[in-house]
């Protein structure tokens, strides 16, 4: 048996009512106050509270567009500050030999040059935002498959591996498989190889850590916590450990 086994069980589809029990009227007092007693997750549909071991409690779908669309918002900012600084030092120095002497020279050049700084941080808050955006979704997509290699190889042996396998491991794989295509796609020396690897592996494995502390907050935790669990009380459920 694998040691990093959830006793959770596996994935189970939803059940929808059948046709004959839907009905048009609107729901009773009685209804509600009951729907109001159950938990938020029995009550919001799944696409809001996401399937059992999802990721940051979201389905991929869905978190995949946030992800982009943060990635996107975090790489404009950066590269809109850096661009609009390089453009105006740029305007700077190619008008150096002709500076005005006037008052009014003086404000149509300051004026140019706010125009220049602010196309130039456009222009490279967009390059670097979608760069941001394209190595995110390569970083969210790699992790992913991992997840589901790893489930899928390990339940090939008969471990029951169908939930608790989204763990911080995946998260590091995927960060360290892309620190090394990037660094050959830069064309980078032994040196920077290196420290960009370690620096991939700190950043991943934080980011991993949180989503397992958010998944074991959610009652949904990693098969390593169920794990180490059984080995720190052993002969106890570890489910019903807190």
């Amino acid at each position: 048996m694998w040691p990093f086994t959830s006793t959770q069980s596996g994935f189970s589809e939803p059940t929808l009512p059948h046709p004959e029990h839907l009905t048009s009227q609107a729901p009773s007092s009685q209804t509600i106050q009951h729907m109001s007693a159950l938990p938020i997750k029995e009550v919001l549909p799944n696409t809001l509270t996401g399937w059992p071991d999802a990721r940051l409690g979201m389905q991929f779908v869905l978190r995949g567009p946030l992800v982009m669309a943060t990635s996107f918002v975090c790489g404009f900012a950066l590269g809109s500050s850096q661009g609009g600084t390089k453009s105006a030092y740029r305007y700077r120095a190619e008008n150096a030999h002709r500076l005005p002497q006037t008052q009014t020279g003086w404000y149509l050049y300051q004026k140019s040059k706010n125009y220049h700084a602010m196309l130039g941080g456009v222009t490279e808050g967009c390059r670097f935002g979608a760069i941001c955006t394209g190595w995110a979704t390569l970083f969210m997509v790699t992790e992913e498959m991992v997840d589901l290699s790893r489930s899928r190889l390990l339940a090939r042996r008969g471990d029951d591996v169908a939930s608790g396998q989204r763990d911080a491991a995946s998260t590091v794989i995927a960060g360290t498989s892309l620190a090394g295509i990037y660094s050959w796609k830069r064309g980078l020396d032994h040196f920077a190889t290196v420290r960009t690897a370690k620096t991939a592996f700190k950043f991943s494995l934080m980011y991993g850590l949180v989503q397992d502390l958010f998944s074991t907050i959610k009652g949904e935790p990693p098969a390593y916590v169920a794990w180490m669990k059984r080995k720190i009380y052993p002969g106890t459920d570890a489910d019903n450990v807190g």
